[in-house]
């Protein structure tokens, strides 16, 4: 599982990208997807050497920031014949999000949302720009370009909120899904550990859902299928003490018609998932704060509030929707 460490390694890479104007350069510290062939080897440590400027005789090249669905639909439509396609993204592949939720508990397993970009979009070359597998320092490298397209997506939302991202696990890519699998496994392992106090067996099998919204629903609602058909069958001492809370601040499902509201909230609470209203204060180690006071010891904890603008897109100064994308 090599390969899947290495992936797993390249999606958690922060970028660092500048971008400069037509066919200048900008720096950045992530994979690069080209269709051009292989690219010398590196001059320096830690540094490679790029892709200069265009030649009157060359195809224009069309700089891809990203690899989610804009990217992968955009690259996929482009006549490679015409244009020479550079994509830079911190991963290799194309991320099906409304499928992560299944993955967490087994229903599918993580190679199936994942598309490598490779069979999105044939014409293009993968090639990760990291000194081995277990690096902190990537390389770091400049591209020419002659259009640049930016759609580096967006990240989950925290709102300000104190210790959501030391003690929460988001839902937006192969590694959470891999953590949240790992989480709950670990925790039903040891709620068996003889001597544990009926209070901490109660907290490790707690499961918490931050956020109504259609990932938090759907990860519900699989999550409690899980329990319900699989750990209660298979771990029948935990029976009594596993369940899942879904907080949201208003109504799930919000956004959506009145009666799939209704019918989301109904089929939820058949499955044992416990609906609770109320705004998340502060995050601890083991335990939420709500407005009002109330704590919530939790063992898993899934934050899922929505999504904004990455910090380089609020870098940009360009025109921007009022969510700042």
């Amino acid at each position: 599982m090599a390969w899947f460490r290495n992936l797993i390694h390249i999606s958690g890479l922060k970028s660092s990208v500048k971008v400069n104007p037509r066919n200048m350069s900008f720096t950045t510290a992530l994979s690069h997807f080209s269709t051009l062939p292989s690219p010398p080897s590196a001059t320096a440590h830690n540094y490679y050497s790029g892709l200069g400027p265009t030649k009157p005789d060359e195809r224009p090249r069309v700089v891809v920031l990203g690899s989610g669905w804009a990217a992968c639909r955009f690259m996929k439509g482009l006549d490679t014949s015409l244009y020479d396609i550079v994509c830079v993204s911190p991963r290799n592949h194309m991320v099906f999000t409304p499928l992560l939720a299944s993955t967490c508990v087994g229903t599918l397993e993580f190679r199936s949302v994942a598309e490598p970009i490779g069979r999105i979009q044939p014409a293009v070359r993968c090639e990760t720009v990291t000194d081995g597998v277990n690096t902190i320092t990537p390389w770091k490298f400049d591209i020419a370009y002659d259009k640049l397209v930016i759609a580096l997506g967006a990240e989950a939302s925290t709102f300000g909120i104190h210790g959501v991202k030391e003690n929460a696990i988001f839902l937006r890519e192969v590694h959470h899904a891999v953590e949240i699998r790992r989480k709950l496994l670990l925790n039903l392992m040891l709620s068996d550990v003889p001597g544990i106090s009926e209070d901490e067996k109660r907290r490790l099998l707690h499961c918490v859902v931050v956020g109504g919204g259609p990932t938090g629903v759907e990860f519900s609602g699989e999550l409690s299928d899980f329990i319900m058909r699989d750990v209660r069958q298979r771990y029948a001492h935990v029976k009594d003490y596993i369940h899942v809370t879904l907080i949201e601040a208003n109504e799930i499902l919000s956004s959506f018609d009145d009666r799939l509201r209704r019918y989301a909230t109904s089929q939820l609470t058949k499955s044992g998932v416990r609906l609770v209203r109320g705004v998340v204060k502060d995050v601890k180690s083991q335990k939420i704060v709500l407005n009002d006071g109330t704590e919530v010891p939790y063992g898993l904890l899934v934050w899922s509030t929505g999504v904004g603008p990455s910090p380089f897109v609020r870098s940009l100064e360009v025109p921007k929707s009022p969510g700042g994308r």
